[in-house]
């Protein structure tokens, strides 16, 4: 595989082919000398390259995404990573729209999320315009069952999204970056094809993924703007993220300075859900997500449940959730509370600090049997000021551990 990135920083171009070599086996990197060569003529040759990494801005007066712009339909024209020293929105979003694989701000990089956006960007490629045109236009069409309409085909217009690419999929949803016509807001769309859900349970918890955060305007907790469903499917419309999540963070490491304050604004957007009821159940690094301006959000509710509900969905016995991050009675099947989320933010709270899990085991089975049964870690004598939070909130039973996220606030708070 031969990488060619394109960035006007040498210092930066070399730490990228150290990050890509350790990462990537039997690869070619080829940096190209902007501050010599300027911008590639229109006649260069792009064909010997699998991957472009290329920079937003290119000293004081070249535009990166004007370069992709200008030579994406060029012949051999790789599939591009854009890079960018800046956390805007617009940038991301601009960049997908112009045919950029993927996007990433320079302080987020590390070798493995890389290798990770390497794989992706070379699947992308595999596919033609036209399987992605099939993409969005049955990505339309299942919308617009959802909103009964079916006047103007193939426009997006009556269903009040424009669809941009499909941007994840799992084994009965599929997600795509779209833009919102009336205001040109870019949202998520997150689509469920119900006829191959099997049960029922799995749709009411999709629904409850919307109803219950819909309501809710907090900063941070994810926003759904608007969700639909019919006999054939389900979507959601929410916000979309730019600066990516919280593992991405925890694995280039933090100081215990930023740990505290991202553990308090997570412990904020738990006392703003358990406010209404709301248990999340899968609360992991990689659902809490980061804005532009680089706030952070709790997201994908899609195995909450409202504490007072009669009729609880997930079944006393049955084990939802991340094993890792799984409270002990969570992982012995038992009802949950909030309490079990504040137990999911103490995991959080220790890898943060630590750079480590608390626990770890070769299956789920051992990893639960250590979280209802293993002594509560201790963290290193440099930090041992936060060792009081850590014994409160990974305490085995509900009863001792902290009872609220306020209270969790209030002990965070004084370390700030």
């Amino acid at each position: 595989m031969k990488i060619l990135v394109i960035d006007d920083s040498a210092d930066f171009r070399a730490l990228l082919k150290v990050y890509l070599n350790k990462e990537l086996k039997d690869i070619e990197i080829v940096e190209y000398d902007f501050d010599a060569l300027g911008k590639p003529p229109d006649n260069y040759d792009w064909t010997p390259y699998d991957i472009l990494f290329l920079d937003y801005k290119l000293g004081p007066h070249e535009d990166g995404l004007k370069w992709l712009k200008e030579f994406r339909n060029k012949p051999g024209f790789p599939p591009t990573i854009v890079l960018t020293a800046e956390g805007d929105e617009y940038i991301a979003v601009k960049s997908i729209k112009l045919g950029a694989a993927d996007y990433i701000n320079k302080v987020d990089i590390k070798p493995k999320r890389l290798a990770e956006m390497v794989h992706d960007a070379t699947e992308f490629s595999r596919k033609t315009d036209t399987d992605q045109e099939n993409e969005l236009h049955n990505a339309t069409q299942i919308i617009r069952k959802v909103h009964k309409q079916d006047v103007v085909p193939d426009t997006g217009l009556e269903i009040g999204y424009k669809f941009v690419r499909m941007i994840g999929e799992g084994a009965m949803s599929k997600v795509y970056l779209a833009e919102r016509i009336v205001d040109k807001k870019t949202v998520v769309l997150k689509v469920l094809d119900l006829t191959r859900v099997r049960q029922e349970k799995l749709v009411q918890r999709f629904i409850q993924e919307a109803n219950l955060i819909a309501t809710l305007d907090s900063p941070f907790v994810v926003k759904i703007y608007e969700h639909g469903i019919t006999e054939e499917y389900g979507y959601i419309a929410m916000e979309f993220f730019s600066r990516g999540d919280l593992k991405q963070r925890a694995e280039l490491g933090l100081n215990h300075e930023i740990a505290i304050i991202y553990a308090t604004h997570i412990a904020y957007g738990l006392e703003q859900i358990h406010a209404i009821n709301v248990v999340h159940r899968d609360l992991k690094p990689a659902n809490i997500m980061f804005r532009g301006d680089d706030s952070l959000a709790l997201a994908d509710f899609g195995i909450s449940k409202k504490i007072d509900e009669v009729s609880d969905i997930t079944t006393i016995g049955q084990i939802l959730g991340t094993p890792h991050y799984m409270s002990p009675e969570q992982g012995s099947g038992d009802e949950v509370d909030a309490r079990s989320d504040l137990y999911s933010l103490g995991v959080i709270l220790y890898e943060l600090l630590t750079g480590d899990k608390p626990y770890r085991a070769a299956t789920a089975a051992s990893l639960i049997y250590q979280h209802i049964h293993a002594p509560i870690p201790r963290l290193p004598s440099k930090l041992s000021q936060y060792q009081d939070i850590i014994d409160s909130l990974l305490a085995k039973t509900p009863d001792k551990r902290l009872q609220t996220a306020r209270g969790l606030i209030k002990l965070l708070e004084a370390f700030q």
